[in-house]
This record gives C-alpha cells, structure tokens and sequence, in this order.
C-alpha cells in the first residue's frame, strides 16, 4: 500500500508566505510606465514607453567614430573618386618560414611601403570606412589590374598623397575603369582641383598656411551632390541645408532607362549602319 505524504503545513505556509513578499517587492519597485497586468494580450503600451528605451545609434556610432577617427588635416582636400594617390601603409616584415604564435608585431618588425592606384569608390559609415583603389601591374598584355581597399582610419595607413586629380563628371564612382583597357584606361585631368592645389602649395611656401581651410572627411557617393531622391526621407535630413541646384531632378524613368540606353553622339554626325542595306 502506498503510504500518505506527510505534509508540513509550517514549511508550506513559509513558503507561500515568502513567494507573495517576492511579489509584493517586484510590484513596488516596478518604474511607472513598465508592462502592468492592466495591459491585455492585444494591448500594446503606451508610446512614452518605446520613446524612454529608444537607441540613437548615430550617437553610439559616433562614440567610436571619436575613438578611433584620424584628424581632418590628414586627408587632403577635396579627394573623390577618379583621383590617382599613393598610398603608405604598414606592413609586417617578411620573417621567413616559421609557426606564428601570435598575431601582434612590434614597431621594428613593420616597414613602411606604398601603393599608387586610381580611387574607385568610398565606402562604409563612420570608422569603418573603406577606400577602394585600382593599379594596373605589368605591360603590355601581361597587364593585370589589381584592386585594394584600404580602411582610411586604420592606424596603419601613415600618409596619403595625390598624384593627380581625375575628372568623372556627374558619375559618382569609377567602377567604369575595370572596362577600360589600353589608352582609353586614363581618366582627363581635373583643371578646377589641380590648380587648387597648387594655390595651396604656393600659400605654405609664403607662410601662409593658416589661410588654407581645413580638409574634409571622404564622403561616400550618396552623399555628395547630386543627392539620391532618398535623402530627404531620412530623420537626420536638414531642410536649411538643402540646395536644390545641386540636387539631381531627374525622375527614376531617366535615370534607370534614358540614362541606360541613351546614345553616345557620333563624332561624323552618321549613325546606325553606314555601308550596305540590310
């Protein structure tokens, strides 16, 4: 036969007694505005409540973007896609054959080195931020075109310096240069940017510097003129900053079909096929 279970009723009655003073304590130091047992299952709460918890993430991108940015005055002015720079960046000493341990290096153990290229595009937010460059390696039909992407904010990037400034028009990237190939692989020279530069560089050697103004950081394309139509919905958007003569007009049809499929003008004025009939 089964025996009964004994039941302590002093024990149970602790018990209980300790588990409502639990909820007597989470109930009182529950903040207003907290889910209550008022709210039912299609309820939802008050919008105070999604206000009060709500992350700004530009200010903690910013958090580390202040940790880890490099100063406006070690990018030079103006620099955009098309331009031809050169790179220096460090990177670990050859040390022969061996098993690595650790992925730490000293400075004695970094050299210096530099890549020339053509910079295609600007990418990423914040200290993330990438630049993509293109060189071609080798002549004549052994030429090989390589591609880096360096972050501009990396600790291992130690100069940048312009070689030559390119113009792209209204384009806001080259990624138009991997289809170029032999002399049409040149981008024409910036005329505007070039002499910029060298106003600049006459104004150091006076000794007037201060009068320089302060470079600015690499923007990424959709934020350079003309902006995308989709700027302005965006909680960040300042209208007192708008310039709507700087901001593409175009309607999405021009842009995706005419633009795609417009015709190039033909330099003898003749166009479709000029021998024969079909």
């Amino acid at each position: 036969k089964l025996r009964p279970a004994i039941v302590d009723s002093s024990a149970n009655k602790k018990q209980s007694e300790h588990i409502a003073g639990d909820e007597d304590a989470t109930a009182i130091e529950k903040p207003a505005g907290e889910d209550s047992p008022d709210y039912e299952f299609d309820e939802e709460n008050a919008e105070e409540w999604f206000e009060k918890r709500k992350i700004d993430r530009h200010k903690v991108n910013m958090v580390f973007f202040d940790m880890f940015k490099k100063p406006k005055d070690f990018f030079p002015h103006k620099l955009q896609a098309g331009d031809t720079v050169r790179v220096y960046y460090l990177e670990a000493k050859p040390a022969g054959d061996g098993v690595v341990k650790e992925l730490k290096f000293k400075k004695e153990q970094m050299r210096e080195t530099y890549f020339d290229g053509t910079i295609l595009n600007f990418r990423g937010d914040y200290h993330a931020r990438t630049m993509t460059m293109r060189a071609m390696i080798g002549k004549g039909l052994d030429a090989v075109g390589y591609e880096f992407q360096f972050p501009i904010h990396s600790p291992l990037i130690t100069k940048i310096q312009v070689l030559r400034r390119g113009y792209i028009g209204r384009n806001k990237n080259a990624y138009f240069m991997r289809g170029m190939v032999g002399k049409r692989n040149v981008i024409p020279l910036d005329q505007e940017r070039a002499e910029m530069d060298s106003m600049y560089a006459n104004l150091k050697l006076d000794g007037r510097g201060d009068e320089i103004p302060d470079p600015e950081y690499p923007k990424n394309e959709w934020d350079t003129y003309p902006l995308p139509v989709w700027k302005q919905d965006l909680d960040d958007w300042d209208e007192a900053e708008y310039d709507p003569d700087k901001v593409d007009q175009r309607s999405q049809y021009e842009t995706r079909v005419i633009a795609k499929y417009k015709m190039r003008p033909s330099r003898t004025g003749h166009y479709g096929q000029t021998g024969g009939t079909r």
